[in-house]
């Protein structure tokens, strides 16, 4: 907002400028108040003043010291939005760019499931596509279906884990799943790539007819991950007595 200081008010004009805090006059009294008044519409504030005009901003009233910054512009049009839970089980340092696209998508309940394209009027089949016993949605696609507990099973007795059941109770749970740096990683990386996979297969059992097995995708899984800890474990420091991230790795998939 560009507020007007008056000084000699040769350049502030009395109905629009903003001199005062209760804004611009005109917005006050209406297209009548220069009638009623006997003011002009271009009418200028005259005063006994040495000082010129100055033209002041501020990104909002009360805030700011009168100079022009675009960063605080651009905040103030586009306000940060308010930071969702599940933000460190997505945007974590090591996760693979594909993988957590993939699951910001799924937490926002954007994937394009069944459920979905039948709400937007679309004629498709309700059933899912990997059990076809149950209709697709997000919570039945990636957890409740047979083919995915199947998968997920797996990982979670090997990490010893005791996950909760719902969708986005598992990405609140994956904010801190484990004490230790390194279980946390894995845990996070595991909880992408299977997601991924999974969303990766139904897909191509629509558009191929080509179908894998559960095991399939776990050994997938379990290469994928075992490829993301290689370079990140040379870059670890790791401290004595303790194990790296491929060590930690191999202490519950044992090559």
């Amino acid at each position: 907002m560009v507020l007007c200081e008056v000084g000699t008010g040769n350049t502030a004009s009395f109905w629009f400028d903003h001199w005062t805090s209760a804004g611009p006059l005109i917005d006050l009294v209406g297209e009548r108040g220069p009638i009623v008044t006997g003011l002009s519409i271009n009418a200028v504030e005259i005063l006994s003043s040495e000082v010129e005009d100055r033209f002041v901003w501020y990104p909002e009233i009360g805030r700011g010291n009168g100079s022009f910054s675009a960063s605080k512009t651009w905040r103030v049009l586009h306000p940060s939005p308010t930071q969702v839970p599940w933000h460190k089980a997505v945007w974590f340092a090591g996760r693979i760019p594909k993988h957590a696209f993939i699951t910001w998508i799924a937490a926002r309940n954007r994937m394009v499931t069944r459920d979905r394209l039948i709400r937007w009027g679309l004629s498709v089949p309700a059933r899912c596509v990997l059990c076809s016993g149950f209709d697709e949605n997000r919570q039945h696609l990636f957890f409740d279906c047979g083919y995915s507990s199947h998968i997920w099973s797996f990982f979670v007795s090997r990490l010893q884990l005791t996950p909760p059941q719902g969708f986005e109770e598992v990405l609140v749970c994956l904010k801190e799943p484990a004490r230790d740096a390194n279980v946390t990683l894995i845990v996070r990386l595991v909880h992408q790539a299977v997601l991924y996979l999974i969303w990766k297969e139904r897909n191509m059992r629509i558009h191929s007819a080509v179908e894998k097995p559960p095991g399939t995708l776990i050994a997938e899984t379990q290469q994928t991950i075992r490829l993301r800890l290689d370079p990140l474990t040379r870059r670890q420091v790791v401290p004595p007595g303790q194990l790296s991230l491929l060590a930690a790795w191999r202490s519950f998939f044992v090559e």
